[in-house]
């Protein structure tokens, strides 16, 4: 299996909701931030933004950690996000780093942990997505293919097949869309989560796109992809 060689330490992570309301687009909605000053953690909402506006209406009341009322600043948040993820001391913990292509010596600060790996857990439908614009190749990211639950051309997907990233400007549902593409057709898109950094790291290196894993869950299928910017 492939792993990671070139850790980023991120400064900021967004909190991105999916509503898993039965009749309603699951979209993955940047509602917060996570920002890591030197070992400071803050977290607050993202309440002026049109994706939070639209997380409200279709039934985001909020992470649990933290209450929605208010535009205050929450510190020493890490401690929310890390309780989503096995202590390192933990004896499968290797095994856990492995689902992520991440190496048994992984040395990475918790801060790029909850970044690498989502901090996602199978009970609710937030997961954490590393701020990619102040990134520069040599990088190696981890993400999950979204709008695979879409498209009709999933066909054998398997570990170590390789893809490549291409714009979609005329996507009428988000003009930065970045598909993922196979030999046989696209197989979902980048989290617009990652949208901007990860567009900006296209145009200044050369990457290698590697699937890390498929798995069919609950009738949608989990694609891990690493990304390797040299």
């Amino acid at each position: 299996m492939h792993t990671i060689d070139h850790v980023f330490e991120p400064t900021r992570l967004f909190l991105v909701w999916t509503s898993t309301t039965e009749g309603v687009a699951r979209n993955r909605r940047i509602v917060g931030e996570l920002v890591k000053k030197n070992d400071h953690c803050t977290f607050r909402y993202l309440k002026d933004t049109p994706d939070y506006h639209a997380a409200v209406n279709e039934g985001f009341i909020g992470f649990p950690a933290f209450t929605i009322n208010g535009n205050e600043e929450f510190d020493n948040a890490l401690a929310a996000f890390m309780s989503r993820i096995p202590p390192r001391k933990r004896q499968d913990f290797p095994k856990y780093l492995a689902q992520y292509g991440l190496p048994s010596s992984f040395n990475g600060s918790d801060f790029s942990l909850l970044g690498y790996t989502g901090a996602r857990l199978a009970s609710d439908s937030f997961e954490l997505s590393p701020d990619l614009s102040t990134a520069s190749a040599p990088i190696d990211v981890v993400l999950e293919v979204s709008g695979t639950q879409y498209n009709k051309v999933l066909g054998d997907i398997t570990e170590g097949m390789l893809v490549t990233f291409v714009h979609e400007p005329e996507n009428q549902h988000d003009k930065n869309a970045i598909a993922i593409m196979t030999s046989f057709g696209r197989i979902g898109y980048v989290s617009r989560a990652l949208n901007k950094g990860f567009s900006h790291l296209l145009s200044q290196s050369r990457v290698t796109g590697t699937v890390l894993s498929s798995d069919l869950r609950k009738e949608k299928i989990k694609i891990l992809i690493l990304a390797e910017f040299k």
